[in-house]
């Protein structure tokens, strides 16, 4: 049987990327997330499409599951 190793879908994100998902995952809504980080809120909706189309999910239900099963959170 072969050694399979999977990999997070989480390590391609960049590190702007991880900041905005970690805040995404303490519950934290776009504006919050936009005046924490000193960024627009448009920027920060990028940011979390860029998010939900890397790691494959399409929402933040799901990326908070995803998150978990891969010991994010």
């Amino acid at each position: 049987m072969e050694n399979l190793t999977i990999t997070s879908p989480f390590t391609i994100l960049t590190r702007r990327e991880k900041e905005v998902l970690i805040l995404m995952l303490q519950g934290a809504q776009v504006k919050e997330i936009s005046a924490s980080l000193e960024l627009k809120s448009n920027t920060i909706s990028t940011f979390k499409k860029s998010i939900l189309s890397k790691t494959g999910v399409s929402n933040n239900i799901e990326l908070f599951k995803l998150a978990q099963e891969h010991n994010i959170v």
